[in-house]
This record gives structure tokens, C-alpha cells and sequence, in this order.
């Protein structure tokens, strides 16, 4: 194909990217690469290690945490099968970058998304997801630049607001300093600010960095991909949530990042760089999961759950 991925974007995109959330339209599925048999070849040949399974509550409450699993020795194709028809979540962590068949396509997709956005694009990294009917992504945020790209089936993602009432400056030092995963607390009046922005296949979003967001899928088989990305804005930024971050934990003082002038932003970015080269961080947050079940076409859900584990167990646990 020769026309360009991204479609639909005008000046008014490009004036409010990355300052507010942002749909436009693109082409991917076009480039035949999220089909049932290419996402199979895919995670054929993708390495397991690197395939994140797991599974959740139907229409998962924002502070459910999705438990991890194992596909073990399953075919590409029956993954696919059991994400179409069960309660799962399948990524290829990476694939568009990893995958020579999808890094021209994801190399061509930023390269028109730079040019359309006038944002410099430093590096960037993308995982393929699949997901099964009214599965989703819990409240969350991501330290990068974050945007996706919808290719099948229906979705919504909800967006918060990247202020001290929803995810916290603490919060976000906390991850950039590893001592949390991206999950945030919670709670119900977050609801009174939320927008929510509905896909369809062909459709993108694009939100402001460090934007608080969960997804629920609709009542089908869901591929999207999910980029991250780091700009000189986002670098910037978080060298100033980092170097606070250090400051705060090291000497007791009580740095304001978001208040911080952007002319002294480069500085703050060179003192986290010098940090992390002189004085690196020894504790680091354990980013696996504990894996709880095994994928099992026969089994409810395509979910087997592992001995001590699943709702039983937690039943039992709280007789």
C-alpha cells in the first residue's frame, strides 16, 4: 500500500496534540497484518518470555488488577481462539518494533505521526494486544507519551485528567523511581472529570502525557496497538519528576514538579541523567507477575486455574 497509515488529520489535530485527547483515523488494518492467521504467525514467532497472558473480571472495575497467566505450549492460532472466546488479554510485548514485518509498518506509522504532529519523536515502542469480549485495562497511568491505535472490534477508553487529584506527583516519581508498576489508587469521585472516547475499527487516540486512563472492550474480539513514546517534552518532564523524586526521598524536601518553570526543566533532566549514571537506584519494583493459570480451551473463560488459586481459592481463604 502506498497511501499514508495516518488519515483524516488537519490543522486542528495538529494544534491540540498533546495538549488535549485526540481522535483521528488510519489504515492499518490494511496492511493485512492483524488478521486471525497473522496475529497467529505473530505469536508464533514471537518469543514467550516476551507474551504477556492475563485475565480479569468482565467490564473490570477500575481498580481491579488483571492476574497473569501462561499459554505454555499452545499454538499462535489457539491463542487467538481463546482471546476471541474467552476472558483473556494476549500481548506480544514490543512486537511492532521486534517483528521485522511490523517494524516497517511501525517505522512508516511514526514517521507520518511526527510529521503530522510537528513532535519530535526520540524513540518509541509499541505491544500488540489482544482482547476478549468485555475485558479491559485498569486505572493506570504511563509515564511516556501513550496513544492507540484501534484495529478490530469495539472499545472505550476513559480518560482522566493529569492532575494532583487523580495521579499524584508522589504517584509519578514512584514510577519513574521503580518502586511501583503504573497502577494508581482510586476512587469514585475521579468519575465527575473523566471523558470517555469510544473506537471503532480504524480509529486512534491520542491523550496529554500523564493522563490517568482504564479501557473496557465491547462485545467482540478486540487487536489494537499501544504506543509509548519519549519526545523532548516528555524527556524533560520526567527528568524533573525523577530528579525530584530523588531529592524528595534522599533530603526531605518537598519539591513541587508540575510548578517547576520550563526554562530550568534541561537542568533537571541533566541531574537526573548524572543520577542515574553516578548514584543508580538498588531497589527496583518486581515488574513479573505471579502466574495463576494456564490457558485452557476447555476450561470456563479459557482460564485453568492453578492449585491455590481462582475464585475458589480467595473463598476459601476468606471462610
Amino acid at each position: 500500500m502506498t497511501d499514508a497509515l495516518l488519515q483524516g488529520w488537519t490543522s486542528d489535530h495538529r494544534r491540540r496534540a498533546g495538549r488535549e485527547i485526540v481522535k483521528f483515523n488510519h489504515r492499518l488494518a490494511e496492511t493485512g497484518l492483524f488478521t486471525d492467521e497473522a496475529l497467529a504467525r505473530l505469536i508464533d514467532e514471537h518469543p514467550r518470555s516476551e507474551l504477556t497472558v492475563c485475565t480479569m473480571a468482565e467490564n473490570p472495575p477500575p481498580d481491579q488488577v488483571w492476574i497473569a497467566g501462561e499459554g505454555r505450549d499452545l499454538s499462535g492460532a489457539e491463542l487467538v481462539h481463546a482471546a476471541k472466546t474467552g476472558k483473556l488479554w494476549v500481548s506480544p510485548r514490543s512486537a511492532m518494533t521486534k517483528n521485522p514485518r511490523y517494524k516497517a509498518v511501525f517505522d512508516r506509522l511514526m514517521g507520518e505521526f511526527a510529521k503530522a504532529t510537528g513532535i519530535s519523536v526520540l524513540s518509541a515502542d509499541a505491544a500488540v494486544l489482544l482482547s476478549g469480549p468485555k475485558m479491559g485495562i485498569f486505572f493506570h497511568v504511563d509515564p511516556a507519551e501513550t496513544m492507540l491505535w484501534h484495529i478490530r472490534g469495539t472499545k472505550t477508553i476513559y480518560v482522566y485528567p493529569p492532575k494532583e487529584e487523580h495521579v499524584t506527583e508522589r504517584a509519578l516519581e514512584a514510577i519513574l523511581l521503580k518502586e511501583t508498576l503504573s497502577d494508581l489508587p482510586y476512587h469514585p469521585d475521579m468519575e465527575k472529570t473523566v471523558e470517555a472516547v469510544a473506537l471503532v475499527p480504524g480509529e486512534a487516540a491520542f491523550w496529554p502525557m500523564h493522563s490517568p486512563h482504564r479501557v473496557v472492550n465491547g462485545d467482540d474480539l478486540n487487536v489494537s496497538i499501544s504506543i509509548e513514546f519519549s519526545s523532548p517534552r516528555s524527556m524533560l518532564t520526567n527528568g524533573v519528576f525523577y530528579t525530584n523524586g530523588r531529592l524528595r526521598r534522599s533530603l526531605g524536601l518537598k519539591p513541587t514538579s508540575r510548578g517547576t518553570p520550563a526554562v530550568l526543566s534541561p537542568a533537571y533532566w541533566a541531574a537526573a541523567k548524572a543520577m542515574r549514571i553516578l548514584a543508580p537506584i538498588k531497589t527496583n519494583v518486581e515488574r513479573s507477575h505471579e502466574r495463576q493459570f494456564d490457558v485452557d480451551l476447555s476450561a470456563p473463560g479459557c482460564v485453568a486455574w492453578r492449585p491455590g488459586y481462582g475464585p475458589r481459592a480467595v473463598a476459601s481463604k476468606a471462610a
